[in-house]
């Protein structure tokens, strides 16, 4: 069997982003499901590194995402970020 190399399924999530004004935007993408480190998975959802990344269980309980942490990727997990702007 030729060419069996593994490659993740994509899966849609749920990121919603809300930035310094208090502005919240939603959106959905697809991304590669399965171990993801945290720095990667904010890469991968166009989040800041710098930026606070929360996971969103179903039952509204919100846990961060610590960038020494992997995450499991799953088909609609639900991201929340907060941005914060460049003010000094």
């Amino acid at each position: 069997m030729e060419g069996m190399a593994h490659h993740p399924e994509l899966v849609t999530v749920t990121l919603t982003v809300t930035d310094e004004n208090g502005n919240t935007q939603a959106k959905t993408l697809s991304i590669p499901e399965g171990p993801t480190k945290v720095t990667e998975l904010k890469a991968e959802l166009g989040v800041p590194a710098e930026s606070a990344l929360w996971l969103i269980s179903k039952t509204g309980h919100r846990r961060q995402l610590g960038d020494h942490e992997n995450h499991d990727l799953k088909e609609g997990d639900h991201y929340e970020a907060i941005v914060r702007g460049g003010v000094s």
